[in-house]
């Protein structure tokens, strides 16, 4: 994987240049880390009543969230290069209130060949202990149609 790639990712997002998003509703987060060796973001959000849905976090904004968030480290990883979401998953875990600050920890745990991960986690920033949710995001590196077969560069 390039290091360039990756630190130009998180310049785009310490500078809060997060308009990539393609589909789905753009939810403002602030970046409140970026660890390129790690391959973390880290998000900050207060929770409004808009995100709770039977006192937990609402799954459709979870997944909107977990897309948006994940997205950019998956195609710095392919270098920009065509990748396609194959699973989303999220998990409802604990009951949350509006007013609760979260922290949404963005990590990239597989990139090997065509298959890349990422997984999040959505924790309160006061009490750590406490996993509001999680999400897994999988995607995977597809030629543009009449090109020869090559995987991302790692």
């Amino acid at each position: 994987m390039s290091g360039f790639i990756l630190n130009e990712l998180l310049d785009k997002l310490r500078n809060k240049d997060t308009n990539d998003t393609r589909f789905g509703s753009s939810v403002e987060l602030r970046v409140a880390t970026a660890d390129a060796k790690t391959r973390t973001v880290v998000y900050e959000y207060e929770l409004t009543d808009d995100e709770i849905y039977r006192g937990y976090l609402d799954s459709g904004w979870l997944s909107t969230v977990v897309d948006n968030a994940t997205d950019p480290l998956i195609r710095a990883v392919a270098n920009n290069q065509n990748t396609l979401t194959t699973s989303l998953t999220v998990n409802t875990l604990e009951p949350a209130l509006a007013g609760a600050r979260v922290e949404i920890i963005c990590r990239l745990v597989q990139f090997e060949g065509r298959m890349l991960q990422a997984v999040v986690t959505f924790r309160d920033a006061r009490r750590r202990a406490t996993v509001y949710a999680t999400g897994v995001h999988t995607a995977v590196y597809k030629d543009p149609l009449g090109t020869a077969s090559r995987s991302a560069k790692l």
